[in-house]
Formats: structure tokens, C-alpha cells, sequence
């Protein structure tokens, strides 16, 4: 039933932009209200109010704190760096040495390969990693609980690419302030030991990033590979919390369902609709990296010009949401602020960016042009019809 009204979608191809869907919106309502009715679960199933998380984080040791972690890793990463961009990216086995820990196993045997596809195959130098623990090993550790860890390198060994490793980890810190149902990081000061030439190749800062199952299981819930067939068929709440930080760091790179799901995972809670949970926020104009482009397909310039990608609500809904964002500005501002590894000029810089953003979410004139008048679906709301 559902594959015959994903014809009148028209996401059906992969070749296919969701892009297409939102400068082109009028020839696919048809089907998105046929979608919605037949996927909606019944009403009353997620009435939680906008901010309101499902559960209280479970903290495992190693996101319990952010001191940075000292870590060496050593691999054949000779090796690794060399068929990075392999369809199946080299699996080695390699050492992991925590360093600077007064207690507690400080050493462990963990297998390691290249993640990931544009930073993996095009754009780094080094990619960004996959940690494998055994999970037998890591018990009373600050790996406790852990399996497969995402680590974020430096991608090339240059100052700004340092600066986008930071400035992304930030980011991930901000959508912490803004929800519990969001992936935590630790910053991590890792030396690589190049086993194969018996020395380090790069010592420098990166990011572990909890795995999504963690995340599912501390919120009591669990992840679903279901894609929907258009994102306004995700929990409300936590979808409109999604897109406003979306628009909030100037990020247009995600896509939630059909044709393929892109930097979001989906978690089930209960009975509740899917919750996304963004991630890989390089493309971002907060970041705004050497290698992000604005897509052409969409009406901007430039990936630090802000776009709005949520769905049409009615009158003082995204308001509503709005206010969990100025309600934590203070604390998001002073996240920057206390940050030591940005120099003060960056900061500055980036806070400014912010600035932007909140003039638009306190003024109602420019609410109301940027994000209620800007959505892609402009047309008596859905739920009112």
C-alpha cells in the first residue's frame, strides 16, 4: 500500500533530489497527505511538549566528563591511509595507549579502519576512523559499555583543519545543551604511531562520538533503519528542535528518508514516531571548511547563507521551539566562551554567526519571513485541513 502512494511522492529514484521536492512542492501534496495518513500513528502517541525529553541520560564513563582523553593509537596506518578509499576499507588490527590516567587499564588490543565516504574517499588526507573494542576488555575502564567508537580526525595536518575538528565538536556540544536526545562526543588528544615505520606521523586533537545504539539504549529506545517517506513524519518535536539547529548553524546537508537518509539516524522510543538524531556537520556555514559547498540546487549562494528546511507549522508552533533556543543561549554563548582551544579572534567570529541567527528568532517580523513564510510547503496546513 505504502510503495503505491511513494509513486505520487515522486522520491521513488535515487537519482532523484529531495531538493527537487522543496522548490517544487505543489505536485507532490497529493501524495503527502495520503503518506501522512496512512503513517501517522493515532494521536495522543507523542504529546510531549516541545523541549520536554523522553528520558534522563545514563551516563557511561567515557561521556561522563569532557577532559580532553591522551591517547596514542598505534596501526599500520601506512597501510590504511593507502586503501582508504577502498570499497571495503583495510581492517587492522592495532594498540590503543591511554595516557595521563592515574588508574584503570590504560592499554588495549582494538581492530581499526578508515569510515565514512566524501572525508574518507575525496577530501582528507587522513580519514576519520572506526575504533573497534573488545568489549571484554573495556570492562571497569573509561570504555566501559563501548564496542565501535566513530573518531574524528584532523583530515589534513594544517592549522584550519584543526580549527573545523573543534568548531565541529562544538557543535555536537550545543545540540547536547539543546537535547538529551543527541549524540555526545569527548574531545580526544590522540599521537598516531605509524607501526609499519616505527613512528608518529601526526599527534594532534580529535573526537569520539557515542555510538548511536548507546544513545538508543540511555533514552530506552532503539534505532530503526525504516526510512519514512518525507521527515514531517518524525516525532514533531524533536523534528522541529532538528531543523531549526539545522538552520541555526546554517546546515543543508541531511536528508531524512526516501530516496536515502544522509547524516541523520531515526530512534524509536516507546510508541513514539522517529526522533532524528543529526550528525557530520562539516558542510555547515558555521564551520564553513574549505571543501563545502552551497548545492546547486537550492536557492543559496553560499553555505554560510542560513536556509530553512522544515515543514510548514501552524501559527506559533515554531515559536514555541524557538524558545528552548533562547532559553539556552547563555549557556551555548559561555560553551564558546570557557573554550581553550579556539584563539578569542575565532570565537569572536563564531559567536557573531550565532548573533545572526538570534536576531532572527526574537524579532517576530523576521521569524515569520525566514521561517514561517519560508518553508517549503506554503499551503493551508496539513493538519487543519
Amino acid at each position: 500500500m505504502i510503495d503505491q502512494f511513494q509513486n505520487h511522492v515522486g522520491f521513488t529514484h535515487q537519482s532523484q533530489s529531495l531538493s527537487e521536492f522543496f522548490l517544487n512542492p505543489g505536485r507532490y501534496l497529493t501524495g503527502i497527505f495520503l503518506l501522512m495518513f496512512f503513517w501517522l500513528p493515532p494521536a495522543g502517541l507523542s504529546a510531549q511538549e516541545p523541549g520536554q525529553d523522553l528520558k534522563q541520560p545514563i551516563n557511561t564513563p567515557l561521556f561522563a566528563s569532557d577532559e580532553p582523553l591522551e591517547v596514542t593509537i598505534e596501526a599500520d596506518f601506512k597501510k590504511l591511509v593507502a586503501t582508504k578509499d577502498a570499497e571495503e576499507p583495510y581492517y587492522d588490527t592495532a594498540r590503543l595507549t591511554l595516557t595521563g590516567m592515574n588508574s584503570g587499564q590504560s592499554e588495549f588490543s582494538i581492530k581499526v579502519r578508515a569510515r565514512g565516504y566524501s572525508r574518507r574517499v575525496s577530501l582528507c588526507d587522513f580519514p576519520p576512523l572506526l575504533l573497534d573494542f573488545k568489549k571484554d576488555d573495556v570492562s571497569g575502564t573509561v570504555f566501559e559499555g563501548q564496542n565501535k567508537l566513530k573518531l574524528v580526525t584532523y583530515c589534513k595536518d594544517m592549522d584550519r583543519y584543526q580549527e573545523y575538528v573543534f568548531h565541529e565538536y562544538l557543535i555536537y556540544k550545543v545540540y547536547n545543551i539543546l537535547t538529551d536526545t543527541s549524540l555526545r562526543v569527548r574531545l580526544t588528544h590522540i599521537n598516531y604511531i605509524d607501526r609499519s615505520r616505527d613512528r608518529s606521523v601526526a599527534e594532534n586533537y580529535g573526537f569520539l562520538i557515542e555510538d548511536i545504539d548507546e544513545l538508543a539504549e540511555r533514552l530506552g529506545g532503539e534505532e530503526t533503519d525504516r526510512l519514512v517517506p518525507i521527515h514531517d513524519l518524525c516525532d514533531h518535536t524533536a523534528l522541529d528542535r532538528f531543523t531549526i539547529f539545522q538552520y541555526m548553524i546554517s546546515n543543508v546537508d541531511w536528508n531524512i528518508g526516501q530516496p536515502m537518509s544522509h547524516n541523520v539516524k531515526l530512534i524509536i522510543i516507546g510508541d513514539s514516531q522517529p526522533i532524528p538524531i543529526p550528525y557530520d556537520f562539516d558542510f555547515c556555514g558555521m564551520i564553513n571548511t574549505s571543501y563545502a559547498a552551497a548545492p546547486p540546487n537550492l536557492p543559496i549562494q553560499s553555505v554560510r547563507q542560513r536556509f530553512f528546511r522544515g515543514f510548514c507549522r501552524k501559527k506559533g508552533e515554531y515559536e514555541k521551539t524557538i524558545q528552548i533556543f533562547i532559553d539556552h543561549k547563555d549557556e551555548i554563548y559561555k560553551l564558546y566562551g570557557e573554550f581553550p582551544y579556539l584563539s578569542e579572534s575565532v570565537k569572536k567570529t563564531a559567536l557573531k554567526f550565532y548573533d545572526q541567527f538570534y536576531d532572527v528568532i526574537t524579532n517576530p517580523k523576521k521569524i515569520q519571513r525566514e521561517i514561517n513564510e519560508a518553508c517549503p510547503v506554503n499551503h493551508k496546513h496539513l493538519y487543519e485541513m
